[in-house]
């Protein structure tokens, strides 16, 4: 007896359909068939591309209702030219994930919708080229969270550093060719000098964006402290913490901390060495310097002012 397909399955359970995307309708009136239609041939073509087992009824509408969700939520619709890449990695991924569907697709979704629409294509390419060396459910959650660490959200850094050790020796490798990341590199926001270097020469400079109208959130001028190991921002009355590495920066609203330490003016002859490429360093109000990154704030600027080793 052939197995049977996932479409005499909806078809069979055809009341049980027509309830769920009659409940999605209510709840999004820009939900519409012709969404359905459009998607669900695609979507579960590739869920089914080298499938090695048979899943039970049940499994396959929960799947279905999995899919009127990503549709009800514009998901699907909002990805519009990366579409195609979201099924490839669907079709192309280890059927290993696919033992668990309903697990999968959340994990791959979710993380796609948090990234910037500037940066899905490449959040999704990077999971392609990653995706061959990728054998189970856990690896892909920790390689999904290292993609977002790497599409420039520096906090992430600390969530997957720590996970990082249990991808397999190929994914690591992979990580290592691909984003430049091992678990040496990922233990520092930015790449630490070596014995006998000096940033000199070999640094990169980066302006953060302070000002409301340049899309910044200080209104008034910042100054950096220190505080408990964390680089904190105040504006006014309002205080930040500020993530920063060599893959991107940002800025979390926080309580005012209790004894914060201003840094008035630079202390390391290297760095001061530096700045006066950029800056001038009479103009230095605050500043944050680290072995491989320095921070300043200037009197009269809005902006974050960021030097440091990197490749990028």
């Amino acid at each position: 007896m052939s197995p049977t397909s996932w479409k005499d399955i909806l078809i069979k359970e055809k009341e049980v359909c027509n309830q769920i995307i009659f409940t999605a309708r209510k709840l999004n009136p820009q939900f519409t068939e012709d969404d359905v239609s459009h998607h669900l041939v695609l979507f579960f073509d590739s869920l089914y591309t080298n499938l090695t087992w048979q899943w039970e009824e049940g499994e396959v509408v929960s799947l279905f209702e999995t899919f009127v969700r990503l549709l009800s939520k514009q998901f699907l619709q909002r990805l519009g030219n990366f579409v195609p890449l979201y099924y490839q990695i669907i079709r192309e991924c280890h059927p290993n994930l696919k033992q668990s569907p309903n697990r999968f697709i959340p994990y791959l979704s979710n993380a796609i919708s948090k990234v910037e629409d500037g940066k899905k294509e490449l959040y999704l390419k990077r999971g392609l080229s990653l995706l061959p060396k990728i054998q189970t459910l856990e690896e892909f959650k920790i390689v999904l969270g290292v993609l977002y660490w790497a599409s420039g959200k520096p906090e992430y850094r600390e969530v997957v550093k720590s996970l990082f050790p249990l991808l397999g020796d190929d994914l690591k490798t992979e990580c290592k060719k691909i984003l430049g990341i091992d678990e040496t590199s990922i233990q520092s926001p930015f790449v630490p000098t070596t014995q006998n270097q000096t940033p000199k020469g070999s640094f990169h400079f980066r302006s953060i964006p302070g000002y409301t109208l340049f899309g910044g959130t200080f209104t008034t001028v910042p100054k950096l402290y220190g505080n408990l190991g964390n680089v904190l921002v105040s504006s006014g009355e309002s205080w930040y913490q500020l993530f920063v590495d060599e893959f991107g920066t940002s800025l979390y609203s926080i309580e005012p901390p209790m004894s914060p330490t201003i840094t008035s003016s630079p202390t390391s002859n290297i760095w001061k060495q530096i700045l006066t490429q950029k800056l001038d360093p009479n103009s230095i109000s605050s500043s944050i310097e680290k072995e491989s990154y320095a921070l300043y704030t200037l009197k009269h600027s809005y902006q974050l002012y960021l030097f440091y080793m990197g490749r990028t």
